[in-house]
């Protein structure tokens, strides 16, 4: 059958437009195919790092725990110290009280014999009194005849009623004599007594007092040993973190190789493009140049640029980006593939710490001195600054031995 020539052209067109559509869907598969598999790594290893970021969170914690129990177990340790000098203090003078409390009570016996002794002579003088009295009353009855009987001469006779007399009197004054001395050791007594008991009623404050401190140490002590067990947990809960951050690490390292192969991968998927590296590198960043840390200073990867948050970044030359997006060492970076010289060595940079998402994606060709993003401090950074890798034959190589700085 022959075609008219308007469906001769409508044929031709379809047939022209279904090639294209299926041109398109075969170049936009492996994209979001490839898309999906950096998303998945990227994924494993946010997630590695978010169970090391919370074991980490866990050892600082941990770490402030402990830290904050010596802190008062020293505390404790030095109240303690303080309560057991003073409890020392206490029991010297409640030891010197008693010293004296005891001294106190032999002075008393021995003020109690002596009012003891003066009593018994007391005693025996009044009964010697009281029977020369009752020999007096006899005289008065009429027995005085009998004992002016015994008298050998006058003068006794005249002086035996006077001598009656005056041993009377002398009876009396000794008696009360001594019954003076006795009443002056019973007030002696009595003030030692006193004594006595006062420093009783001191020892009792300073036993109150004593036992106050004692109660307050023991306190401490259980205080003390508490923070002992506080620490002990923590240091065996540190062991316990740490194994399980070791164990995360790993397997963050393990995410992070298996996401760095594929973003090589991705490198040398370009490196088999027609592009040519004119080898003519710019400045990455307007004006900072100050290197914080050079390139293979304790296995640096890169060179870091000072410069201040939001300054703007340059493509160094003309590319394609491979890689943008977030890495949990390099924070928001891009990744360009510059092509390849005339012997055929590839080049590559990276630009790390970006304080955003980069403003360029993968795929998108990218001219030099085109602004792909600004100076940050994300990922593992420290401060504001540029992180600028440069890879020949996808080798690490000093950036600085090719742009101007």
């Amino acid at each position: 059958m022959k075609l008219s020539p308007f469906v001769k052209k409508t044929v031709s067109t379809l047939l022209a437009v279904s090639m294209a559509v299926a041109l398109t869907v075969s170049t936009a598969t492996p994209a979001l195919a490839a898309d999906d598999k950096r998303a998945q790594l990227q994924a494993q290893k946010d997630e590695a790092q978010e169970q090391l970021d919370a074991l980490n969170q866990q050892i600082s914690e941990n770490a402030a725990n402990r830290e904050n129990a010596e802190e008062l177990k020293a505390q404790y340790e030095e109240q303690a110290d303080l309560i057991l000098g003073q409890i020392g203090t206490l029991t010297e003078l409640i030891g010197r009280t008693e010293g004296e409390i005891y001294t106190k009570e032999q002075e008393i016996t021995a003020k109690q014999a002596e009012v003891d002794q003066k009593q018994a002579e007391y005693d025996a003088r009044r009964e010697g009194f009281k029977d020369r009295l009752r020999a007096m009353q006899k005289l008065n009855d009429g027995g005085s005849i009998a004992l002016l009987s015994t008298a050998t001469n006058l003068y006794e006779l005249l002086t035996f009623a006077d001598t009656l007399d005056q041993m009377s009197s002398r009876d009396e004054e000794i008696c009360n004599d001594i019954e003076a001395q006795r009443v002056a050791l019973e007030q002696q007594r009595t003030e030692l007594e006193n004594a006595k008991a006062e420093l009783e009623t001191y020892k009792a404050e300073l036993d109150s007092q004593n036992a106050e401190l004692e109660g307050k140490h023991g306190e401490l002590a259980v205080s003390i040993q508490q923070q002992n067990d506080t620490i002990s947990e923590a240091d065996a809960r540190e062991d316990a973190l740490e194994a399980s951050a070791a164990e995360a690490r790993k397997k963050l390292d393990e995410a992070a190789a298996e996401l760095d192969a594929y973003l090589n991968s991705q490198v040398n998927k370009y490196s088999q493009a027609a592009m040519t590296c004119s080898l003519n590198f710019g400045p990455a960043l307007p004006s900072y140049k100050y290197i914080s840390c050079a390139f293979g200073g304790g296995g640096h990867r890169g060179t870091d640029f000072a410069a201040p948050g939001g300054t703007e970044i340059y493509a160094i030359a003309d590319g394609v980006v491979t890689d943008a997006t977030y890495h949990w060492s390099w924070g928001n970076y891009v990744q360009i593939y510059h092509g390849k010289d005339d012997e055929g060595n590839t080049y590559s940079t990276l630009y790390a710490h970006m304080n955003s998402t980069p403003i360029v994606s993968a795929g998108q060709n990218v001219s030099k001195g085109q602004v792909i993003g600004y100076v940050g401090t994300t990922g593992n950074s420290t401060g504001n600054h540029l992180h600028l890798e440069m890879k020949i034959n996808g080798v690490l190589t000093d950036v600085t031995n090719w742009i101007p700085h």
